[in-house]
């Protein structure tokens, strides 16, 4: 851009049309804001970093910038803005600085306004909002009442350090050149069939009309693609297309040289995963309920309960909209086109949104019984395709690792997944990066096991594998292992850096606790005196827990809020914070504080009562520098009513010492105290009373219960309390702020006094901005104590899954001679000495373990069989612990066996 004189003043006419031209072109403006926002912010961040927790940027430094990046002849702010038709003529008039410089400036205002940036001293010097924040986190004091000067409440910060990075997605929106249409993919697909022959269970069932089948099925969901997908869900990402495409051909066809037996679907959080695996496997399910195949035809294993729950919800609102689509919404459960289940400890709780009441009648739909739901609103809305029957054989069964260990061994897996001709499909395994240490360790076991089943009830079909995670570098290699698969047999599905808009950035603040230690305060008169002349003291303790508790009220009533319509396209309210805490007893803890803090009104304290007109709130606010006559309320103002107060021309020693907080600056939001509530075991309570809370809510403390799925639209803000367990983990964590496009979320870090908490502070870089290698999941799916568990428990599998064993008689006894309770023991000894040598191979199959190891469990096993008919007493009663074991089953609501052997062996000892 040509440096062209300046020429008259300008006029508001001049700054109106140069505004409007700007903001028209949304992706020059967005471009050019979000630069300007991050040149403070990192000119802030030079300076916080090397501990000067007052830095500003310059506005002649910033302008430079915005020159240098956005002013070039071919730069699209020059093109399409400054050389529009509706500029041409101010341009050529002014010149083209001048005309930029109106602009820089309105958006200035603009990120003022909004709270993005704050003048600082004066108009020539500029803060980011998070830069502003940390300045407070910096210089916070344990401040437990207003009776005491704050200059003796101990400082519980040593240092701090702030960060930002830039937010990925994948590219969709049918405009978009990188995204692709729903039709795409279905359109490859059918010309891939041309030439493919059918995977087995196809050719099974359909024969020759498996194409025919296919096209019908795509057919359909390209229907539910167009209709049945919320608005805003107008394309697919190209990594969409195709794992959409990919997958389904692979599980319909027999296996090509492009055929892998397993996904790994990595993107950003928000980035659309589940969709990239949900879709196909639903197309499969329909298919497949086409060609006849009944039962479950995919397993999706989850590695939390309320991660289940959502998933649950999320997969009912798409098999709703597919069996509304072919008039099935009041199907039965044998005849709905497609059906699903949920399988984990708490399913009884869960509950789902009722499909038959609009969206202002807020209908939920609750287990009636194992057969179906049933709303709360009108008994005559119910639902069938959709349960919590252990035994149902539903298309898809939504469970965790835990559960799918138990329902390969019990009578209610037996009915669930091998009642039919046809297995499973697919096994998924969402959120992969959670299982790392003993967990992954289990979940790989449990998997060797789950295939060995799916092989056995039909070795001619293909099984498919699927894992997920936003967060896993070592995609390939780790799906390999974790499925017990060659490496080269998995296919990384993910979006190619051509394929990903940068949407923004988000923030990190990372906090250095003080080391514990104990301190005296004075109180009363003596807050007048030497310290040597102090007679009335209060001892106080400063503790990383103490630093946590008055950082997570900072946090809250400082950080910057949005209410839907604040901005064009904004329906949620971004106000939450979600924090995370390692411990079940911190999480009590830190919230029970906390929301004992907001009861106390403690964040008053640091009220900006001179720009807000609240007296009385800060006691320490010098109100003897207030000046004029502009509130109309007390008929005063105060030198600092505009901006921060400046140290040089008008010093407040108050906020100079962090203890007037200028961006809460909102009564409406900041000056109320937050409701905050703890997640644990499931269940979220209202920190102070224990009550069972639902929505309501401002911060929310859990443990890693809720690191993955928990999409709350109006979290924009995440904490974490201590060092984190691992990098994957916490990268999941702060993914849950900010799900929407234009959202800046922040993640504070609070970090204590521990080795490894010092070690992530100073490298805040390995969180903020970690390396591949950072986010590698380590996984010991050998070890030999674990596995020597599951393979134990295999030979349970064995009897649950081949049709050689009466698997009912195993669990439940003769129950039809009306004698047993429990498992038929004798029954279980004679058919593990039978099928000793296909157990054998079972377990060679599924683990390949050396003979030695297959040996040692099979000893134990017999063992434990044969300890089953020692005699429960000997000398006081010769009954076989088994029969005794079922008799006191049988008799469990009288005084029972138990009470009279009791009674019997305190006599022996009396006598």
């Amino acid at each position: 851009m040509s440096s062209d004189s300046i020429s008259a003043p300008v006029d508001e006419q001049t700054i109106e049309t140069a505004w409007e031209t700007f903001t028209s072109e949304e992706e020059v403006y967005r471009s050019v804001k979000n630069d300007i926002l991050d040149t403070v912010t990192d000119a802030c961040a030079s300076g916080i970093n090397a501990g000067n927790y007052d830095a500003t940027a310059s506005m002649q430094n910033v302008f430079e910038a915005f020159v240098d990046e956005h002013c070039a002849d071919d730069a699209p702010f020059v093109t399409d803005v400054l050389e529009s038709d509706a500029l041409i003529v101010e341009v050529l008039e002014r010149g083209h600085e001048q005309v930029a410089q109106i602009i820089f400036q309105q958006l200035i205002e603009e990120l003022v306004d909004n709270g993005d940036l704050l003048y600082v001293y004066n108009r020539q010097q500029v803060r980011s909002h998070v830069a502003e924040m940390a300045r407070y986190f910096a210089l916070i004091r344990q401040r437990l009442s207003s009776d005491t000067d704050y200059s003796f409440s101990p400082n519980l910060v040593k240092m701090v350090k702030i960060a930002s990075a830039d937010r990925e997605q994948p590219i969709m929106g049918k405009n978009r050149e990188k995204a692709r249409r729903f039709q795409q993919p279905l359109r490859r697909i059918n010309e891939q069939i041309e030439d493919a022959e059918p995977a087995w269970e196809f050719e099974d069932s359909l024969g020759s009309d498996w194409r025919m089948a296919v096209s019908d099925t795509l057919e359909l969901m390209g229907e539910f693609f167009q209709t049945g997908l919320p608005e805003e869900f107008d394309s697919l990402a190209a990594y969409q297309a195709r794992a959409f495409e990919n997958v389904f051909v692979d599980s319909v066809t027999q296996g090509g040289s492009e055929a892998r037996d397993a996904n790994v679907v990595t993107a950003s959080t928000g980035g659309g995963k589940t969709e990239a695996f949900l879709f196909p496997t639903l197309a499969y399910s329909l298919l497949a309920n086409e060609a006849g195949i009944d039962g479950t035809k995919a397993v999706l294993t989850y590695p939390r309960r309320d991660l289940c729950n959502n998933q649950f919800e999320r997969l009912f609102s798409y098999i709703t909209t597919i069996n509304e689509l072919q008039g099935s919404i009041d199907a039965s459960f044998s005849d709905a086109p497609l059906t699903l289940s949920i399988q984990h400890g708490g399913r009884g709780d869960v509950e789902l949104p009722c499909p038959h009441c609009d969206d202002e009648v807020d209908g939920t739909l609750e287990r009636k019984d194992d057969a179906h739901f049933e709303c709360q609103q009108d008994s005559d809305h119910v639902v069938r395709y959709a349960t919590t029957d252990r035994g149902a054989s539903a298309d898809f069964l939504i469970t965790t690792g835990d559960s799918l260990h138990r329902r390969l061994m019990d009578k209610y897996g037996n009915a669930a997944l091998w009642s039919e001709p046809y297995p499973p499909k697919f096994l998924v395994l969402d959120e992969v990066h959670v299982y790392t240490d003993q967990a992954g360790m289990n979940v790989a076991n449990v998997v060797r096991r789950f295939k060995q089943a799916m092989q056995r009830r039909a070795r001619n079909q293909e099984p498919r594998f699927i894992a997920s995670s936003a967060t896993i570098n070592n995609a390939t290699e780790f799906t390999g292992r974790i499925f017990g698969i060659e490496e080269s047999s998995v296919r990384h599905l993910s979006p190619s850096e051509d394929e990903k808009d940068t949407l923004g950035r988000e923030h990190f603040v990372f906090v250095k606790a003080t080391d514990p230690r104990e301190v005296i305060v004075p109180v009363g008169d003596s807050q007048f005196k030497p310290r040597s002349e102090w007679t009335e003291t209060a001892p106080t303790t400063a503790t990383n827990l103490s630093c946590m508790i008055q950082i997570a009220f900072a946090f809250y009533h400082t950080m910057r809020k949005e209410q839907a319509g604040d901005r064009p396209g904004l329906t949620d309210n971004k106000d939450r914070i979600l924090g995370f805490v390692d411990s079940i007893d911190s999480v009590s803890r830190l919230g029970g504080f906390v929301q004992e803090t907001e009861e106390e009104g403690l964040f008053r304290l640091r009220t900006p009562d001179a720009v807000l007109g609240e007296r009385g709130n800060n006691p320490d606010c010098p109100r003897e520098q207030f000046r004029g006559a502009t509130d109309d309320t007390f008929d005063e103002g105060a030198v600092c009513e505009s901006l921060p107060p400046n140290p040089n021309l008008n010093a407040c020693p108050v906020y100079e010492d962090g203890e007037c907080w200028w961006t809460m600056q909102d009564r409406r939001l900041d000056l109320q105290a937050m409701e905050v509530a703890i997640h644990k075991s499931g269940r979220t309570q209202h920190a102070g009373t224990g009550a069972t809370v639902e929505d309501d809510w401002d911060q929310l403390i859990s443990t890693s219960a809720l690191e993955v799925g928990f999409d709350h639209p109006s979290i924009i803000g995440t904490f974490q309390y201590r060092a984190p367990r691992n990098v994957p983990g916490f990268v999941q964590r702060k993914g849950r702020g900010g799900r929407d496009a234009e959202d800046e979320p922040i993640t504070v870090v609070v970090l204590g006094s521990s080795p490894t908490d010092s070690y992530y502070f100073h490298h805040s870089n390995y969180l903020s901005d970690p390396r591949d290698e950072h986010l590698d999941i380590p996984l010991d799916a050998d070890n030999r104590f674990v596995r020597a568990e599951h393979m134990t428990a295999a030979i349970v599998d064995y009897f649950n899954v081949t049709d050689t064993t009466d698997a009912k008689r195993l669990f439940r006894g003769q129950w039809t001679s009306g004698s047993g309770v429990g498992p038929d023991v004798p029954y279980l000894r004679d058919q593990f000495e039978a099928h000793e040598p296909d157990i054998r191979d079972w377990l060679d199959s599924a683990f390949e373990a050396s003979a030695e190891e297959i040996d040692r469990v099979l000893q134990e096993f017999d063992q434990y069989v044969v300890s089953l008919f020692e005699e429960v007493a000997p000398g006081t009663d010769d009954t076989p612990y088994w029969e005794f074991f079922e008799r006191a089953m049988d008799n469990r609501q009288t005084t029972g066996p138990i009470d009279q052997l009791i009674d019997a062996l305190r006599e022996e000892e009396i006598e």
